[in-house]
């Protein structure tokens, strides 16, 4: 959820968003698009023939993730009007943490409304960028 009334929404640019991190289990991979086999998602010896350690995590669930800031951190000016940019530059495989990140880049107005745009990405565990884009939404609480 949003943050509530009680609590600051930072919206200044150059200030981060809260973090987001989840770890990822081959039950969520599964869940995402279903258990196949020869897939480098489910299917653990034939990820590993690909030369890969362990099944790899769908790219769209990074995405997922920002998402999930965005939308924890704007509510329905996301929902309603969010934007995601991202390219995926580094696989995610199980038993990887990720961290979803993100930077206030700028705010202008758009139709009348305050849209924030915002530099995110997602790191592993060992700091190593996955994805990286930018993301934006509605920020309606800013309007006067």
């Amino acid at each position: 959820m949003p943050a509530s009334s009680s609590q600051k929404i930072v919206m200044e640019v150059g200030s981060e968003l809260p973090a987001l991190k989840k770890t990822i289990t081959q039950r969520q991979i599964d869940c995402y698009s279903g258990v196949r086999p020869k897939s480098i998602h489910t299917d653990v010896e034939w990820a590993k023939a690909k030369g890969f350690p362990a099944p790899l995590a769908q790219a769209l669930m990074s995405t997922a993730y920002v998402s999930q800031m965005m939308v924890t951190w704007l509510g329905a000016g996301f929902i309603r009007g969010g934007k995601i940019s991202a390219s995926f530059i580094k696989p995610v495989i199980v038993g990887d943490t990720l961290t979803a990140r993100a930077v206030i880049k700028s705010r202008e107005e758009e139709n009348g409304r305050p849209r924030v745009t915002v530099e995110c990405w997602c790191e592993n565990q060992h700091g190593v960028k996955t994805l990286v884009g930018s993301a934006s939404g509605f920020a309606d609480q800013l309007r006067t």
